[in-house]
């Protein structure tokens, strides 16, 4: 009979990681929304771990968090995310089995772990060596999983171009802080910008970021590479299922679901 390995922070952790985590979830804790937990989060990474580089998806379910077509992205992972939704997001290392698995169990999955366990999908590994370390040149990454408000799915990523910066000892403080912040953010409310936002469907969610951004209708359909008769359709569409009055109201309703 196999057993489960449960990781154990007092194994790894000394009294300044124990310090740092305090203060990531001090950061973080009090948020009242989403989009104002994801923030405050985003920033307390990397304030307290001193990296530059993190994101914050989410998702209906585990899978749907890489199709996620407006994520909070700071540093290197704004400039990488459009090569990542256009190419990579299904091949993702953090979605492979034995990521799940780490991500279930731990609440953190960490690249160095997974690629010393090895029996990694071949797509998972051209996601690392092409992507990760041949195009941004990140030498170390790892992935916070949190539950969500009715089932959903947050995945923080985090990266750093030097090779011991997600070394043990910040992934036992990121797995602290997982455990630690699971009960929070399982009870936090979605707003119902969220809500509203989140039942639409992933193109129209690309035409709520544009209409957003304050792009026209002829310049979404340029972006888009789609005519421009049916970018208003889309409005149309979106205004209809939010609730909105104006192309104004959508954009702040968009603002307020963090996008």
């Amino acid at each position: 009979m196999t057993t489960t390995r449960h990781w154990e922070p007092a194994a790894i952790l000394d009294a300044r990681d124990y310090r740092r985590a305090f203060d990531i979830i001090s950061g973080c804790h009090d948020a009242s929304t989403l989009p104002e937990f994801r923030e405050g989060l985003v920033e307390s990474l990397r304030r307290h771990l001193d990296l530059t580089n993190v994101s914050f998806f989410s998702g209906a379910t585990f899978n749907m968090v890489f199709e996620d077509t407006s994520p909070l992205t700071e540093g290197a992972t704004m400039k990488m995310l459009p090569e990542y939704q256009d190419r990579w997001a299904a091949h993702d290392v953090f979605g492979c089995p034995a990521a799940a698995r780490q991500l279930l169990n731990t609440s953190v999955a960490s690249l160095d772990e997974l690629l010393t366990e090895g029996r990694l999908p071949a797509s998972s590994l051209a996601y690392v060596h092409h992507f990760l370390h041949g195009r941004w040149q990140m030498g170390s990454a790892a992935a916070m999983r949190l539950p969500l408000d009715g089932g959903r799915t947050a995945l923080i990523g985090l990266f750093s171009r030097v090779p011991t910066e997600l070394g043990p000892h910040e992934i036992g403080l990121l797995r602290l802080v997982g455990q630690q912040l699971a009960p929070v953010t399982k009870r936090l409310p979605i707003g119902p910008e969220v809500q509203a936002i989140a039942r639409l469907t992933g193109r129209q969610r690309e035409v709520v970021r544009l209409v957003a951004d304050g792009q026209s209708n002829a310049r979404i359909a340029e972006i888009l590479c789609i005519a421009e008769d049916s970018v208003k359709k889309y409005v149309t569409r979106i205004l209809q299922q939010t609730g909105c009055q104006s192309r104004l109201e959508l954009a702040l309703m968009a603002r307020g679901a963090g996008i």
